[in-house]
């Protein structure tokens, strides 16, 4: 058994008791009855060597249990009077009971419990100065120390379960946050690679459609070509990379729908609102997306204002963004809800309003903030550099609001870069 020093705690326990004991036995000197053998060295050896093991009681409860009751019977046995030395002994009691196993505890204390009621009963057989009610007190002075003890190592264990318990709940909500993070970038890329590989197919076909066009002008068709197996292996390789993308996405959603918890009719609604099966979704969705909403038992009104172009991938960001703020208003929102989604398009962004005026505006709504629909949209915004405010409504709801840039001058780039190359 490796020898631990004593903390600084039990020591002063101990000091505290030994100068108590001082104090009790000047105070008692012109006293003291003639039946007790008066204070001397021995006996202050004694009383000292009942109250130093204390310091070491959490490291070695039972060792310094026995020391201390058998350094108590030999001060008792010799005539010494009962000072506050023997409050030693109950703390040691306590000791076994607070830090060792309660079969070991009980063990213990019954054991010593036996002998200090056989020592009694010696005593009332062959001294008078014994009351009989010492066999009634003894058991009850063993039995408070050890209960005290019981409880508090009770204590000890159920907050250390509370512990245990909290820290696998945060480690659970940070491993399904990133499950659901490392889901939506997954889906993010997958959507991104079918917007980004519909552009190149386009501008393959186009390519070798002008290269026939241009077949007496070798120059201009060798490049053409070229054009062409560019994005052709360019699509190859985006092929490639996006199986390796539906697996990692795969993976993360059915870890992320493990970990998601929806309670009541509100968790079936939506299966029906991210069809992962249905076509890349887009501003032109929206109808049909209010339309499923409206059948979950959500009223929600919709607003598109504007015709500028919007770029494919901000068309998707903006759908999923309205997709998940009507997704966190039918769990959150509660069933007198209502929800108003503004969309506007302009030439340079897509500005996205989506608003109820449900009953979750505290206790809900804070756990929505830090929920996974809104760091996936974060994410989404994120991606396209635009911004993303959301919080609760002024009067009642929550709100999202969302800034999403769409501006796409490549058509009139290219058309002046080729009229400053006219001579």
């Amino acid at each position: 058994m490796d020898f631990k020093a004593p903390r600084w705690t039990d020591a002063l326990v101990a000091a505290s008791l030994l100068a108590l004991t001082a104090l009790w036995a000047a105070s008692l000197t012109s006293l003291q009855s003639v039946q007790y053998r008066p204070m001397d060295a021995w006996g202050w050896v004694l009383v000292s060597s009942v109250i130093a093991p204390l310091i070491w009681r959490q490291h070695y409860p039972r060792a310094v249990l026995w020391f201390t009751f058998g350094a108590w019977m030999l001060l008792a046995g010799m005539g010494y009077e009962a000072t506050p030395a023997m409050l030693a002994l109950f703390v040691a009691i306590y000791g076994v009971a607070s830090y060792t196993p309660r079969a070991v505890a009980i063990r213990h204390a019954a054991v010593m419990l036996g002998l200090m009621l056989t020592w009694t009963a010696l005593g009332m057989a062959t001294l008078d100065s014994v009351h009989p009610t010492a066999l009634l007190a003894e058991p009850i002075g063993v039995l408070i120390p050890f209960m005290l003890g019981v409880t508090d190592r009770r204590r000890r264990e159920r907050l250390g379960e509370l512990e245990v318990a909290h820290a696998r709940r945060e480690q659970a909500a940070f491993e399904a946050a990133t499950d659901a993070v490392r889901a939506e970038r997954a889906r993010i890329a997958r959507e991104l690679h079918d917007v980004v590989a519909h552009e190149i197919t386009v501008m393959t076909l186009q390519a070798e459609g002008a290269r026939r066009r241009v077949r007496d002008e070798p120059e201009v068709a060798e490049a053409l070509a070229t054009i062409s197996a560019s994005g052709r292996r360019g699509l190859e390789e985006m092929q490639r990379m996006i199986r390796v993308l539906r697996a990692s996405e795969q993976e993360a959603t059915e870890r992320a729908d493990k970990d998601k918890v929806i309670a009541g009719a509100h968790g079936a609604m939506r299966a029906p609102l991210r069809d992962e099966l249905a076509p890349m979704p887009s501003l032109a969705a929206l109808p049909s997306l209010v339309k499923q909403v409206r059948e979950a038992g959500l009223p929600v009104t919709l607003e598109v204002s504007g015709s500028a172009h919007v770029p494919a991938g901000v068309e998707l960001s903006a759908y999923r963004i309205i997709q998940e703020a009507l997704t966190n208003t039918l769990k959150h929102g509660g069933t007198t809800a209502h929800a108003q989604v503004t969309v506007n398009r302009t030439v340079d962004a897509v500005r996205i309003s989506v608003e109820d005026n449900g009953v979750g505006t505290s206790a809900d709504r804070v756990r929505v903030v830090g929920g996974h629909g809104l760091t996936g949209m974060a994410e989404r915004v994120q991606a396209v550099g635009g911004s993303l405010s959301h919080g609760p409504r002024t009067g009642g709801g929550f709100q999202v609001h969302a800034v999403l840039p769409s501006g796409d001058d490549q058509i009139n780039e290219a058309a002046a870069a080729a009229e400053q190359e006219l001579p």
